[in-house]
């Protein structure tokens, strides 16, 4: 389920409340020891408090509130423990305010970590594709280099599981392909290609490896990311998802064919576009319902609305916020 935001408060008096306390508090002040302020509002301003306890009722984590020491102010705040769940809170209302790409959690980032590094990455992976059925985390959740760097890194070691955990990450579409393409050297390429061309095996373990390896092989392939001539790493695209979903553009314009004509659309008309739209995904309204008609439309992203609308349902492969994360990295990386 993705956060709720109150309703009884508009989109812009909520990120205009937002940006004030981010600025001045946002749990990073300390008020006394091991408690930090969330929120701040004078004692008097009856709106800001509304609004204040309004959003904290959509906090998962302890806090608490209660009067400065003179009465002029009230306190909205967190204990240290709570202290970090509390940013990214904050980070996260203010992105699903905006419409834009949101952060994994700390628990998501652990799971993340858990396919790196331990003994048992499938599971861990497959927590993570659970998470992504049912739209909890969408695609590109991983795009920390050093974090693809490590999981390209453990292939090496030739882990039937950890091949696996791997695969289960690509079939979701979790990996950021344009940050795997810069990560991806010949050796890892050379890897999969030598694994799948082997012997098949005896041993059922190390087949499954061999049968994840031509998956990974396959997808890797699918994108582009391997030049299915030379079956290299390619290196004629700088892109995965723009290649993919035939986003193409000029300088700070993006061609959109509409209707059988190619029309120049800004770039930041586009990325624009696509923020409305996540926005109003995330209140939990159905892309299928959107159209040049719907009430947050304007003439500014009207054509950029189309493109996308195209895009996405023609790649009816990728939930519609998956789509959006890839249409806006194809222009955006």
């Amino acid at each position: 389920m993705l956060p709720a935001t109150p309703t009884e408060f508009d989109d812009s008096i909520l990120k205009d409340f937002l940006a004030l306390q981010l600025r001045d508090y946002g749990a990073n002040v300390e008020i006394d020891e091991g408690l930090w302020t969330v929120f701040a509002v004078p004692a008097t301003d009856s709106l800001a408090g509304a609004i204040a306890r309004s959003l904290l009722s959509t906090a998962t984590f302890p806090h608490d509130s209660g009067h400065s020491a003179d009465d002029q102010w009230m306190l909205f705040f967190v204990d240290t423990a709570n202290r970090a769940a509390a940013i990214h809170w904050l980070d996260d209302l203010t992105k699903v305010l905006a419409g834009a790409i949101r952060l994994a959690t700390p628990q998501q980032r652990a799971l993340v970590n858990d396919v790196a590094a331990s003994d048992k990455p499938h599971r861990a992976a497959q927590q993570l594709a659970e998470l992504h059925k049912t739209g909890v985390v969408t695609a590109g959740l991983i795009r920390e280099p050093a974090v693809v760097r490590s999981l390209l890194d453990r292939l090496h070691q030739r882990e039937p599981l950890f091949f696996s955990a791997f695969l289960t990450l690509l079939t979701h579409d979790l990996i950021d392909l344009v940050v795997l393409l810069r990560q991806l050297i010949p050796e890892d390429v050379a890897l999969k290609n030598e694994i799948v061309k082997g012997g098949l095996s005896r041993d059922p373990f190390l087949q499954s490896r061999q049968n994840a390896a031509a998956e990974i092989r396959n997808a890797l392939l699918r994108y582009q990311l391997i030049n299915p001539m030379d079956q290299q790493k390619n290196t004629a695209i700088t892109n995965p998802y723009a290649v993919y979903l035939e986003v193409f553009g000029d300088g700070d314009r993006i061609t959109a064919p509409i209707d059988g004509t190619a029309v120049m659309v800004p770039r930041q008309d586009f990325l624009d576009a696509i923020h409305v739209i996540r926005r109003n995904l995330y209140r939990g309204e159905e892309f299928s319902s959107f159209d040049t008609q719907s009430p947050w439309m304007n003439e500014a992203i009207a054509y950029s609305f189309r493109f996308i609308k195209q895009r996405v349902d023609s790649h009816r492969e990728f939930p519609p916020l998956d789509a959006l994360y890839m249409l806006e990295r194809a222009v955006d990386a």
